[in-house]
């Protein structure tokens, strides 16, 4: 007989698994996409605009974002620094026109394939709408997805358990009932857990966490959701069950 998991007695006694939430940047697609925009093509565009060499303009670039710092909502904001440095483009076009560098985790994709007709599935984010519709439809998943929630359109600068519940408010759905999973464990795996979530922690890159809610690939994610509506969790007599550390 199969031993019962926390995780699943709590899908007994809250409600079964109704949500699948994931988040993007380093656990759908690999993160390079957002640096060849930010540090590759925003300076060329500065550069050619200031008639300066790509060093020179990068430097100014970078100084800027530095300035504006990572607390603040506008450092996500493509559309802001577009305006701001007055390239020319829309955001939209801008994406569109370099999306060919999006690349899938193939693990991410067999996943997102294998769960999506039993579970509604959607993505949390901290990079912008638009960023997020154009690494979807780049990798042949934005069908899949029936929500896409972003932080950053949310005005939040980071994940935080108050982004959760605010999704879960917009969702109309109990906490209990979302399993999420990513690949920052402040921001994926801490503070969706503290707003209730099935919180389940990526770690692609070999690191030391340690516990029965830790991955290293999204196929090892999909292998534990059960035949039925709910997700079981590994048996771990030697580990505080539930914890990750």
């Amino acid at each position: 007989m199969r031993r019962e998991s926390h995780l699943s007695r709590h899908n007994a006694d809250h409600g079964i698994t109704r949500v699948v939430s994931f988040d993007v940047d380093g656990t759908i697609v690999e993160s390079a996409f957002n640096d060849v925009i930010w540090l590759q093509v925003i300076p060329e565009l500065y550069g050619r605009i200031h008639d300066i060499a790509f060093a020179e303009a990068r430097q100014h670039v970078t100084r800027a974002y530095e300035a504006i710092g990572e607390y603040d909502v506008r450092w996500y904001q493509l559309d802001y620094w577009l305006d701001r440095f007055q390239l020319g483009v829309t955001q939209e076009e801008l994406l569109r026109r370099h999306g060919h560098h999006v690349r899938a985790y193939p693990d991410a994709v067999d996943a997102v394939r294998r769960l999506r007709d039993r579970f509604i599935l959607i993505v949390n984010s901290g990079m912008s709408d638009e960023f997020i519709r154009v690494k979807l439809e780049q990798v042949g998943l934005r069908e899949h997805f029936q929500h896409l929630f972003s932080a950053v359109s949310l005005f939040h600068v980071v994940k935080t358990h108050h982004y959760y519940q605010r999704m879960c408010e917009l969702l109309q759905v109990s906490p209990a009932e979302i399993v999420h999973v990513g690949d920052h464990y402040d921001y994926d795996y801490v503070a969706a857990r503290r707003a209730g979530l099935q919180a389940w922690f990526l770690q692609r890159d070999g690191g030391s966490r340690q516990g029965p809610f830790v991955v290293s690939d999204l196929r090892e994610f999909a292998d534990h959701f059960n035949e039925g509506d709910g997700l079981e969790a590994p048996n771990s007599d030697h580990r505080p069950r539930g914890e990750v550390r």
